[in-house]
């Protein structure tokens, strides 16, 4: 590639057909009336032409490249040697601005041939870096995310000091993050990847400037992780529940797979991949316990323990309207299966003494005398106006995506009335759906087919169940999340607790947990819930993605072995001065222009 330092110098190639103009003009000549006496001569002057006229045509091709010369001289080229000179890595380069991408995440932590893939990583990131002069401009992104800008020195320190995280490195989204850092740059850019280049990390970007991808030779080592770890309802009884477990990776025989709630015995079956494996876990007291499922250790250690979080409490004890079709017929469903019993210590479809679960009345006549015994119970919510047109519910903890055809808008009294209020459990169409104020919970729409999807879809009972048991008990659902993954706390937590790590939050927030683990979701001085932290599943897929992928995701991406790398980087910056050889190559033709001329003309 060839670039120039005065491009506007270039408009004098122009000059260039001045030789040619002249040629023709010298053409020009005045008729010839040919004498008898002097045709003798004719014969020996038409030879004596053709010779004329090759060597000026000789001429002409010297004079213009003699102008084409002088003004490419003038316009500064540079040409790019690629980073490679003859001798290996070029020895200098230009003052550029490179942003080095080192993929830390889970994956790196594969072992093959007994070292750790991110060790072949960082010594090919120090060998770039040891390449950069003191006027680049340097930036290391690595799966965290977040760009640091620094000397090749200070940088190779962080680079030493990488480790395997637990965190998912999206290779788009940092490529687009270096697109940004070098748009702002007046030095030529580019962007050099150092990674394993797992196809689940892999997303299109737009790239702008040079893209150098180095990756290991080596293919990488057969693994299998824990993908996912759910549970039967909770809370759990003291007679203990049901865990499913899903292991991902290479396809392969059945693996040893341990269980264990809180510190209690293991519980071992074997798992295959891809298959959901169901395994029962004795019961335990009241309270929050840890879920461990955990594999036989293979070459990624990373993937191979998954953590989750049990709530053990008695089974809510309902009263429900016999009436109310659906709702009896989830109720009774739920009691035979040992999930409720019947009681007064939640009323569920109506308001009364203590803990409730509220539908709006069927009869709208009746609303007014429904919100004011809310307001005699210091409920700060009420029902409002009916709201028309059909929306959906967003998925959240308590309930996933549901249609919703009826329902009535849901006011607090001297407070906010978007999604974003207090006691917002769940919304839909972006407006509180279901609200809780103390021990009484509000849906706006009844629970019949014509207000909502849901007494018709396979989650309707687990819904009345986490009603009624979590719900209405002020708990909230056990949340998910990988590390460094934005992550929305409900509403009622104001403290997120990991051990002796404390974080006060505000409900309704997004919350980014730093490393994998169990951490309790506070509402003042009680535990409402639990967030359980892991690796995302993806990082156990370990197959890379072949070379035409990168390619075609990322257009002009130079991909190259990972030991190559600090050949190829810089290659924006090593770029040769050509203007000394243009110079000398004019000179040349100048030379050759005067003395063949003047040889021409003295025979002449």
């Amino acid at each position: 590639m060839i670039s120039f330092l005065h491009p506007w110098a270039l408009a004098g190639l122009v000059a260039a057909g001045l030789p040619l103009l002249l040629h023709l003009l010298a053409r020009r000549e005045p008729p010839t009336v040919v004498f008898p006496a002097v045709r003798y001569l004719v014969d020996a002057t038409r030879r004596h032409q053709r010779r004329l006229r090759l060597q000026n045509l000789l001429l002409l091709v010297l004079r213009t490249l003699l102008v084409v010369a002088l003004v490419l001289a003038a316009a500064g080229p540079l040409a790019s040697l690629g980073g490679v000179g003859l001798l290996g890595a070029a020895p200098g380069h230009a003052p550029t601005a490179l942003v080095l991408v080192v993929d830390n995440s889970l994956s790196s932590g594969a072992v093959v041939a007994g070292t750790p893939r991110l060790a072949a990583l960082r010594r090919a990131a120090r060998e770039v870096l040891d390449r950069a002069s003191a006027d680049d401009e340097l930036w290391l992104i690595a799966a965290d995310g977040v760009p640091r800008r620094g000397t090749g020195r200070s940088l190779a320190v962080a680079v030493d000091s990488l480790e395997p995280s637990p965190r998912r490195l999206d290779l788009g989204e940092a490529l687009a993050t270096a697109g940004d850092l070098l748009a702002a740059s007046e030095r030529p850019g580019e962007i050099v990847v150092l990674s394993d280049l797992q196809a689940s990390a892999l997303s299109a970007a737009e790239i702008r400037v040079p893209l150098l991808v180095a990756r290991p030779g080596e293919e990488p080592p057969p693994n299998r992780g824990i993908a996912a770890l759910a549970t039967s309802p909770q809370p759990w009884t003291i007679d203990g529940g049901r865990v499913v477990v899903t292991v991902a990776g290479d396809s392969g025989g059945p693996l040893p797979l341990s269980i264990r709630l809180g510190e209690g015995g293991r519980r071992s079956t074997l798992v295959r991949v891809g298959v959901p494996t169901a395994v029962g876990i004795p019961g335990a007291a009241s309270g929050w316990w840890r879920l461990t499922a955990e594999l036989n250790p293979d070459e990624l250690r990373g993937d191979d323990v998954r953590i989750g979080a049990v709530r053990v409490a008695p089974i809510a004890r309902v009263r429900w309207d016999s009436t109310d079709t659906y709702v009896a017929a989830a109720a009774e469903v739920l009691a035979a299966n040992g999930r409720i019993a019947r009681g007064s210590e939640v009323v569920l479809g109506g308001l009364g003494p203590g803990r409730s679960i509220v539908v709006p009345p069927a009869d709208r006549a009746r609303l007014g005398a429904l919100n004011r015994e809310l307001a005699a119970r210091r409920v700060a919510w009420r029902y409002g106006d009916p709201l028309a047109g059909g929306v959906t519910t967003d998925s959240g903890p308590l309930v996933g995506r549901e249609r919703v055809m009826r329902r009535h808008r849901l006011v607090r009294v001297g407070g906010e009335t978007g999604a974003a209020g207090a006691g917002v459990l769940a919304t839909a169409g972006g407006e509180p759906w279901i609200v809780r104020d103390g021990d009484v919970v509000l849906l706006a729409s009844r629970l019949e087919p014509e207000w909502t999807g849901l007494p018709v879809a396979a989650g309707f009972m687990p819904f009345i169940d986490a009603l009624v048991n979590v719900a209405a008990r002020g708990d909230v659902a056990v949340v998910q999340a990988a590390p460094g993954v934005p992550v929305a706390l409900p509403d009622p937590v104001t403290e997120v607790r990991r051990g002796t790590d404390r974080w006060p939050v505000e409900g309704g927030a997004a919350y980014r947990p730093p490393l994998p683990g169990l951490y309790f979701l506070l509402g003042g001085p009680d535990t409402v819930g639990a967030l359980a932290v892991n690796p995302d599943p993806r990082e156990s897929l370990l197959a890379p993605a072949p070379d035409d992928a990168v390619r075609r995701l990322w257009r002009g991406a130079r991909v190259v072995e990972l030991s190559d790398a600090a050949a190829y980087a810089f290659a924006q910056g090593t770029m040769a001065d050509l203007r000394g050889p243009l110079l000398w190559a004019a000179l040349v033709l100048g030379v050759m222009e005067v003395g063949l001329a003047s040889v021409w003309r003295r025979r002449g």
